[in-house]
């Protein structure tokens, strides 16, 4: 009978930590820019009807965070939002959707021995377009799988194309070493 007990509030917990996850691997992540004025509003479809708007946060160590499933012209659909982390909070929202405009990730070589390139293509195979030297900020603009294409500027030039999954991180204050 205990055992029966234990499975069932395993099983029942463990449900419930699917859709309150705070770390997805198999799912590109993003971060609100803090900086923009303008809310998050999520729609009940690309177009649709906005169902909430969630402001800025005016504690500087939290923030939102999206899970994204996929990208279509310029909307991200999304498994949640989570606003992060001293004031957390699970927003469910399964198969709503998001303009895809203000979510970064940034981008750090997090140690000496870790090269981060831009590809023109979401594939290992395709063209190294630009070699990351540095920590940067990205704008996340679609994705395609785990990639993400991604847009920002060095210096004067403007750089766009596609950033693999363990070169990305949601958390602005913190490496995130994937590993393939």
């Amino acid at each position: 009978m205990k055992a029966c007990i234990l499975c069932l509030l395993i099983s029942v917990f463990g449900f419930a930590q699917k859709d309150n996850q705070s770390f997805y691997r198999n799912l590109v992540e993003a971060y609100y820019n803090k900086q923009t004025p303008e809310p998050i509003l999520i729609y009940d479809d690309m177009g649709g009807n906005v169902v909430d708007t969630l402001y800025n946060i005016a504690d500087k160590n939290s923030w939102y965070k999206i899970a994204i499933t996929e990208s279509e012209f310029g909307w991200f659909k999304i498994r949640n939002i989570q606003r992060l982390p001293s004031s957390y909070k699970n927003f469910p929202y399964d198969d709503h959707w998001v303009k895809s405009t203000n979510f970064l990730v940034h981008v750090d070589n997090y140690d000496d021995n870790h090269q981060v390139y831009i590809y023109d293509l979401p594939s290992l195979n395709s063209n190294r377009i630009h070699k990351m030297d540095n920590f940067q900020i990205v704008n996340i603009i679609e994705i395609n799988d785990l990639w993400s294409k991604v847009k920002f500027k060095v210096g004067k030039k403007r750089i766009e194309g596609w950033l693999r999954f363990k070169d990305q991180c949601a958390y602005p204050w913190t490496t995130c070493p994937k590993y393939e």
